[in-house]
């Protein structure tokens, strides 16, 4: 209920201040692959599509504006823009870019067609069933500047191993704190992550191993390309105390309760751990 009415206050708040200002706008940026730019990218399904514009207006109200924010589709999920909700379609004049993908890599949408076509560019990762805090983007950024060349993640979970062997998923910390750079950290999609140029191994576009191997785990994915890359992850968690707006009236999320609870992410994980010939000691700091 507390939920839902938080829903219905930004839903308010975003319809009506929209129609006095026009602040919150970004202004189309025809060279974003360079290294001094931000791009926010993300992708959402059929299912979530008609709230994803609470999340769009939650990015286009930030302190300190990113250069794009790109959200990008499937074409065998969405056909054209023509059956997409007019709230969302109407941020396209304020800066939203739509992207129209052949091929659905499905939650890896979110973070491969950005890193594809601007790889000199700074990523910001989200996900589309949060409301966003307005300086998200400007903490990611500052702290970015800190740790150059390294993942810095607001949400994280540290890699737990026993006697040479990694635990279960579930076993995995959640950290609530700031972090140093740590390669026992895994980087969770969901709070926001910013991936700077380079940080990730060149085979993360290896869509045969992708779909084959991890195609719904795009954080397991995300973190052994990291590893194989020699990048570590910083936590930010201490930054943002309260726990992010969820966007109600979406379902279960069928995905996470298969991956986490399910042992999908532990049967994916130890999978490319094998393939890649990745030491289980890398996760010993």
């Amino acid at each position: 209920m507390i939920l839902r009415v938080k829903n219905l206050v930004y839903s308010l708040k975003y319809l009506f201040s929209s129609l006095f200002t026009n602040r919150f706008r970004i202004e189309l940026d025809a060279d974003l692959n360079r290294n001094d730019k931000i791009i926010v990218s993300m992708t959402s399904k059929p299912d979530r599509i008609h709230k994803v514009w609470l999340v769009v207006e939650s990015l286009l109200r930030q302190k300190e504006m990113p250069n794009a924010v790109i959200l990008y589709l499937a074409l065998d999920e969405f056909r054209d823009e023509k059956i997409l909700p007019q709230r969302l379609l109407k941020l396209k004049k304020r800066g939203l870019q739509i992207v129209f993908v052949a091929d659905n890599l499905k939650p890896h949408n979110k973070y491969f067609y950005a890193i594809a076509s601007f790889p000199k560019a700074n990523i910001i990762t989200v996900d589309d069933d949060k409301i966003y805090p307005p300086n998200l983007v400007s903490v990611l950024k500052q702290y970015a500047g800190l740790y150059p060349d390294k993942i810095c993640s607001v949400l994280t979970r540290e890699i737990k191993t026993k006697n040479g062997q990694v635990e279960s998923y579930v076993n995995w910390e959640v950290i609530r704190s700031n972090r140093e750079p740590s390669h026992t950290l895994l980087n969770l999609g969901v709070g926001g992550v910013i991936y700077p140029p380079g940080a990730l191994h060149k085979d993360l576009f290896d869509k045969e191993q992708l779909k084959n191997r991890t195609l719904l785990t795009d954080d397991i994915w995300l973190k052994v390309m990291a590893i194989r890359n020699n990048t570590k992850i910083v936590s930010l968690a201490g930054l943002f105390r309260k726990p992010f707006v969820s966007i109600t009236g979406l379902g279960k999320e069928q995905l996470m309760l298969k991956n986490i609870y399910g042992g999908e992410n532990d049967l994916v994980f130890k999978d490319l751990l094998s393939w890649y010939n990745i030491d289980v000691n890398k996760f010993q700091d």
